[in-house]
């Protein structure tokens, strides 16, 4: 799903887009719609649809694609790739007799 996808698909509806502004990673973009309801819409193809009266719209929006279900999410990022990382990164512990001046 794109953000221009969701904008054809809300056209279908009286429900206008209030603010559009990008996650804090900037990792996707938040529809705000007028009637309360947040469209998160992922870079990365994702979307969710939340907010108290949105059935109407999640069925709307499933004719198109299926929704991303979080709690079917296992953690990983799709598309991701692992990185090998050629050195070890230690945990950092505070000495346990710090100087005192």
């Amino acid at each position: 799903m794109t953000v221009q996808q969701a904008e054809s698909i809300l056209l279908q509806t009286d429900v206008c887009v209030a603010l559009q502004h990008r996650f804090a990673f900037d990792t996707g973009t938040i529809l705000r719609l007028d009637n309360y309801v947040m469209i998160n819409i992922f870079d990365d193809g994702r979307y969710y649809v939340q907010g108290e009266d949105s059935a109407a719209l999640i069925a709307l929006f499933s004719a198109v694609e299926k929704p991303w279900d979080p709690n079917t999410w296992s953690g990983e990022m799709p598309n991701h790739k692992l990185i090998d990382m050629p050195w070890t990164v230690l945990p950092w512990f505070p000495p346990s007799n710090p100087r005192r001046y």
